[in-house]
């Protein structure tokens, strides 16, 4: 009898333990965060359906594939070599600057807000860490009984619709958006 309370208790402090240290590695990134790794590009994959880059970490021999799922289209986002020009680098190690934000993210056709690591510069080894600051970009979902919203060229309802952003699914985050100093108004980006 006694054997089997230690043992239960034991396993209680384990159960306990193993939760906690999940909840300590889910949680341990923070918004705005940054890291660099030294990466060696090894050229573009071409077995995914999505544009992807193969990548060597060689502290530990592990191959990263980075997808373009970890590249923000928004303007001034990405600094350094520009990606299409990726290929003239093969096999030369590279410095990779990451941020950690929340940002929509690609699954199939839709769209969705997820925390990540992305991609803001990819540099020749020895380039200093960039000093820029970059404003990140809210989150937003249309929830509108027409389904859609209308994005004009200026914050007036008399200015010329420039596009739509509609409402796929109530529960799907749609678009990027930058509070205003304008009650009522978002700035969106409209090419993303």
């Amino acid at each position: 009898m006694v054997n089997s309370k230690i043992s239960n208790s034991r396993l209680t402090i384990s159960l306990t333990w193993v939760m906690l240290m999940g909840y300590v590695t889910f949680f341990s990134q923070s918004i705005c965060q940054t890291k660099r790794e030294i990466l060696i590009y090894q050229g573009r994959q071409e077995r995914s359906q999505i544009d992807s880059w193969d990548f060597l970490n060689p502290a530990d021999g592990q191959q990263l594939i980075i997808t373009s799922n970890e590249f923000v289209s928004l303007p001034g986002f990405y600094q350094g070599i520009p990606i299409d020009q990726l290929e003239n680098h093969r096999g030369v190690n590279l410095e990779v600057d990451f941020l950690y934000i929340y940002r929509l993210y690609a699954e199939s056709v839709f769209f969705s807000g997820q925390a990540g690591w992305v991609v803001t510069s990819i540099n020749l080894k020895g380039t200093p860490v960039s000093s820029q600051k970059f404003i990140l970009p809210k989150i937003g979902k249309v929830i509108d009984p027409d389904g859609y919203v209308n994005v004009r060229s200026q914050m007036d309802v008399k200015s010329s619709i420039v596009g739509k952003l509609e409402s796929i699914e109530k529960e799907i985050e749609d678009f990027h958006f930058f509070t205003c100093s304008y009650p009522n108004w978002l700035r969106v980006d409209v090419e993303y």
